[in-house]
């Protein structure tokens, strides 16, 4: 099981939240976690750092960094005891997309066999005109290229940290011999690797986003925070959201507090509706197991700061305590929350086995099918949701454009 972390441009492979002792030893797996390329060092695109190979392109270092991991696993694998056909890519949040990236891309044939995408966004890749335009606009003139003569040379000499923090990091770019299309495109069409693949997001993925610039504004969210939060959101090129439309699906009248209007827009939009557009799209071609982690009272990776109004809930992050086995301390899970573990690691590993997560578990998860849409609800005690697409507004979000694909 190769892990590709997420956290956006901060996290690293070797971070003690995915510490997999517990997964290798109660579960007997062999897990790789691997680091690559963030920021600008893993997607930035100018026509000046292009070589003359298709291979030597800018932009999408960060996927290029990850097949080039998933090679050296090919490579390596029996040596640990491993078998290099079973291989299994599993990823949460930017992690989740670098998966549903690399089943998109043609360049990952044979690298691996099954795929896990946990709360992925669906980053829709720019065209290079359009990133090399974003490198001119926004990057170009914060350190001091807007006019050089050698821009190579000027990029290469950039402080690390500016890189790093530019919101543009997240980026994919299409490109034909690496990133064709949309991986939405590809599911839709059936032009990715028909692997089995698992793919899920938590009941409120955005609680944590809510929360965090909440913290970080050190108050409680007013009206023009919330304004100000999705603006900032749709500023990322590689998600679509149409602000005003945005805000008038989900205006503050309908909820207890900003916050939560916000909560629940960032859960549909970002992460649960493109989740079930692509189960859709890719159970068509393969065998899909599609889940809602729903633990009502989860143990938390990062607990909500003491200035929102918002309840504890199953939010961004919320399972990958449960994948990895350990709490905010890094100590292991007791009780219930052990249970739980339990039996997600077993799912998870049993799907890594046979491209089925059910192995020895006694409660059988059914797969992903666009006739009944059943979405599997993890919690200490699973069972089937029919009702995710409507209970997440999809088919609202869908008419109006704020979820499915665009060109861009």
């Amino acid at each position: 099981m190769v892990w590709i972390h997420g956290s956006g441009d901060k996290g690293y492979g070797g971070s003690p939240f995915f510490d997999g002792q517990r997964l290798v030893r109660d579960n007997h797996v062999v897990l790789v976690t691997i680091n690559y390329r963030l920021g600008l060092l893993g997607s930035l695109v100018s026509s000046s750092l292009d070589g003359e190979e298709d291979n030597e392109r800018s932009g999408n270092y960060h996927l290029r960094d990850q097949q080039e991991a998933l090679r050296w696993v090919q490579r390596n694998a029996a040596a640990f005891g491993g078998d290099p056909t079973a291989v299994t890519v599993f990823g949460e949040s930017a992690g989740g997309a670098a998966v549903l990236a690399l089943l998109a891309s043609p360049a990952s044939k044979n690298l691996f066999q099954r795929a896990i995408a946990e709360s992925p966004v669906i980053a829709h890749p720019l065209t290079r005109a359009s990133a090399e335009q974003q490198t001119i606009e926004k990057l170009l003139p914060d350190i001091g290229c807007a006019h050089a003569v050698d821009m190579a040379a000027c990029l290469r000499a950039a402080p690390v940290a500016t890189l790093l923090k530019e919101p543009l990091g997240f980026s994919y770019v299409l490109d034909d011999s690496l990133l064709p299309m949309d991986p939405l495109v590809a599911f839709m069409t059936g032009a990715f690797r028909q692997v089995p693949v698992m793919i899920g997001s938590n009941a409120e993925e955005g609680h944590f986003h809510a929360a965090l610039f909440e913290s970080m504004r050190g108050r409680r969210m007013t009206e023009e925070d919330y304004r100000a939060d999705i603006e900032r959101l749709a500023g990322l090129p590689w998600l679509h959201i149409d602000v005003p439309a945005a805000l008038s699906q989900y205006p503050t009248a309908h909820f207890p507090n900003p916050a939560a209007a916000e909560s629940q827009l960032v859960t549909d939009v970002i992460f649960a509706c493109d989740a079930e557009l692509a189960r859709r799209a890719m159970s068509k071609y393969t065998i899909v197991y599609g889940y809602e982690f729903a633990e009502p009272d989860p143990v938390q990776e990062e607990p909500l700061p003491a200035v929102t109004e918002l309840p504890n809930a199953p939010y961004h992050t919320s399972e990958e305590s449960y994948v990895f086995n350990g709490n905010q301390d890094h100590a292991a899970l007791a009780g219930r929350a052990a249970n739980l573990s339990a039996l997600i690691r077993g799912y998870w590993t049993a799907f890594a086995r046979m491209g089925d997560p059910n192995g020895r578990n006694k409660i059988h998860w059914p797969p992903y099918s666009g006739d009944t849409s059943i979405v599997w609800a993890l919690q200490n005690r699973p069972y089937g949701e029919p009702d995710f697409f409507a209970r997440h507004n999809c088919a609202r979000l869908q008419a109006s454009g704020l979820i499915g694909w665009s060109e861009r």
